[in-house]
């Protein structure tokens, strides 16, 4: 599976952009910088005149090429979520699904929540600034669903109807089932990164793994 830091693909989609012809050098100096403090401060943090500055270029120079900063975001993260995040994000889940076919689905969901988390802890940074500018930008966040969400749920869907005809799950909606399995692991982010840190943190990653899987598995009713 991918080890490669999101930081790499980024740099490579930089160097990428230097040979891209309908560009001219001073629009690329300026999509270079603003993709590196957008990264390291945010959108909101970031003025024209630090890009500027970076860049190496005259404030104006900027407003010549984009009217406004969100028009240099669109056009600085739209490309990263279609060109690095979109395969970076897929290609373990396209693995796992593929791969470990034979396993139980427990075992499988168990695999892909511990991928999944892992590569936000190594990522975490840029993770952070892209889901938080995806819920502010309209344009950003139909370019990750475009991009990425629904091959996602393509991916996993094609994968729990295996196992319904398999007779392993039960005879439900398969996009029911997608759905609330990517609840379970947005959640699980959303408590580990943001409003539950100290919950999460009261239980081992490899438990509150378990958990949640056997969660999903067998429901909260006693039996």
């Amino acid at each position: 599976m991918s080890d490669q830091r999101f930081e790499d693909r980024l740099q490579a989609f930089i160097e990428e952009m230097k040979h891209e012809d309908k560009m001219t050098e001073k629009q690329r100096s300026i999509l270079e910088a603003a993709i590196k403090l957008f990264a390291g401060k945010g959108f909101h943090a970031t003025s024209t005149s630090e890009i500027a500055k970076e860049a190496g270029v005259a404030e104006g120079t900027i407003f010549r090429h984009y009217k406004t900063k969100k028009d240099i975001l669109i056009a600085a993260v739209a490309p990263v979520i279609v060109k690095i995040a979109a395969p970076f994000i897929l290609s373990d889940i396209r693995e796992i699904l593929k791969t470990q076919v034979q396993k139980s689905f427990a075992d499988v969901a168990s695999e892909l929540f511990k991928n999944r988390l892992s590569l936000l802890q190594t990522n975490e940074k840029h993770f952070r600034i892209l889901i938080q500018e995806v819920f502010f930008h309209e344009e950003l966040r139909e370019a990750l669903i475009d991009a990425v969400a629904r091959e996602a749920l393509g991916i996993v869907k094609e994968f729990v109807e295996q196992k319904i005809d398999a007779g392993e799950l039960r005879p439900l909606p398969p996009e029911v089932i997608v759905r609330v399995i990517f609840s379970l692991l947005v959640g699980t982010v959303v408590f580990k990164y943001a409003i539950g840190r100290e919950e999460y943190a009261l239980l081992p990653e490899e438990e509150q793994v378990a958990l949640t899987v056997d969660i999903l598995m067998n429901g909260i009713s006693r039996r």
